[in-house]
């Protein structure tokens, strides 16, 4: 299965062994995120996650990595509890910006993507993308991302040859992230910002501040080992409107973008549904 970055999946499946027949449709344990209430100690739904990041003192603070994002690792505490955070103040829009190796037309770089993003998942039922947050920390505004403790990226992961744990949920939760890259249009998809932690049979999805240009196409859809979404997130799909989305999004994307979102989702259930990947929904 290749979908639109065909060097993910091929490092991905390189350790997953050969896979038959898929099933006529996929469980609902691929969207369940069971670790965002794992995280912390025990808390009971993300919803306590969110304000614990929004709310929680902060202990510590410090840079990682040397990007142009300039990314920071902050320590939060409050109640007995501690957790890590990543925080990300990166906010560039220009009409053309050398940014990697090439001039990109429309360009934009914004925390509030990585905000917007959480709330696509999390619309769509999704669930792996860590919870996120919009916050103020020592006079700045960014994004406050769950740090995943014990996480490593799925090139790491490869490279040592990690066992993959679930091999159909783990192709499932692929299916997901082609979804929800769809839904975002995020072409930034590769294997240092898919983590995972196989002993627990945990993915998580990062790094989307590229996202959410105002393209109104799909990246492209190669599957060879095709897996159906799962139905709960068939029905989010089939049923999320401009209004559900505008309501999560405004304030974090441009109205247009909004509607860019909602244009390629329609898309998307067409494209899926020739395919025979979209349950019915009863």
């Amino acid at each position: 299965m290749r979908l639109g970055t065909p060097a993910v999946f091929a490092l991905a499946l390189a350790a997953v062994p050969a896979y038959s027949a898929p099933p006529a449709a996929a469980t609902d344990e691929a969207t369940a995120a069971p670790w965002a209430c794992r995280e912390l100690g025990g808390m009971s739904c993300e919803r306590e996650l969110e304000e614990f990041l929004q709310t929680a003192d902060l202990v510590a603070i410090e840079d990682i990595g040397d990007g142009i994002t300039h990314p920071r690792r902050v320590t939060l505490r409050k109640d007995g509890r501690e957790a890590r955070a990543i925080f990300k103040t990166i906010d560039i829009e220009s009409i053309n910006i050398a940014y990697t190796n090439r001039f990109e037309p429309g360009f934009s770089d914004r925390y509030a993507y990585e905000v917007a993003a959480y709330r696509v998942d999390r619309l769509l039922g999704i669930g792996l993308v860590p919870v996120t947050v919009v916050r103020e920390i020592n006079g700045e505004i960014g994004s406050l991302q769950l740090w995943i403790d014990g996480a490593t990226d799925m090139q790491d992961a490869v490279d040592r040859d990690l066992p993959v744990g679930d091999t159909e949920l783990l192709l499932q939760r692929l299916m997901l992230m082609y979804v929800l890259d769809a839904m975002i249009y995020n072409i930034d998809r590769n294997y240092h910002n898919i983590l995972v932690r196989p002993e627990r049979d945990d993915l998580f999805l990062i790094d989307h501040s590229r996202s959410f240009r105002t393209t109104r196409k799909l990246p492209s859809l190669t599957e060879e080992r095709p897996i159906p979404v799962p139905a709960s997130v068939a029905r989010s799909l089939r049923e999320l409107d401009l209004e559900a989305l505008s309501s999560q999004l405004d304030g974090l994307l441009r109205p247009q973008q909004i509607r860019a979102v909602d244009a390629r989702r329609r898309l998307l259930v067409d494209e899926l549904d020739r395919r025979r990947l979209l349950p019915a929904v009863g």
